[in-house]
């Protein structure tokens, strides 16, 4: 019974709304008014603008490119051998010390600037061991860096021991 109410109310709900139905023709027609607009833009003189010529830009751009790698090549050659340089030359100057070398000094550098900004603040006692492992296994990697100076891997390793150690040092605070 409760199933014929519905469906009767949605027959009258339908007939209901095909009531409301209305079409509305438009009051006039556009398209005259839009005909007459084309046919008078022809008459009017077009400008139309003309793209530069850039077919000189790519040689240029090539040779920019080219000369810029060749230039970064020649900066970053990489050091020679012990064997080949002789012992003269073991000891180097700082100023030729390769990119992972300065990347790791850098490091250090900004390493131990943060860790002079959180010194003030006591570490906890039960956290120091992890602190001194840390500590330790840094000193070790620099020194193995002083044998390899282009190893990317000891640089990779410098950097997670640094960032361990930094957010070790951090939650011992908050702790």
């Amino acid at each position: 019974m409760n199933e014929d109410r519905m469906q009767i109310g949605e027959a009258e709900l339908r007939m209901a709304l095909l009531g409301l139905r209305q079409d509305i023709e438009p009051g006039h027609d556009l398209w005259p008014g839009i005909a007459a607009r084309l046919q008078v833009l022809p008459q009017q003189p077009i400008h139309v603008a003309r793209k530069p010529r850039v077919g000189w830009l790519w040689p240029v751009a090539t040779a920019a490119s080219l000369l810029l790698a060749v230039g970064m090549a020649w900066q970053f050659k990489p050091g020679q051998p012990e064997a080949a340089t002789g012992p003269a030359q073991s000891s180097r100057p700082a100023s030729s010390a390769t990119l992972v070398q300065r990347e790791a000094d850098s490091m250090t550098a900004h390493y131990q600037a943060a860790l002079r900004e959180l010194a003030p603040q006591p570490v906890p006692a039960s956290w120091q061991p992890g602190l001194d492992t840390l500590d330790r296994g840094a000193i070790e990697i620099r020194s193995a860096m002083q044998h390899d100076p282009n190893s990317r891997l000891l640089l990779q390793r410098l950097r997670d021991t640094y960032t361990r150690r930094l957010a070790l040092a951090r939650r011992a605070l908050y702790a």
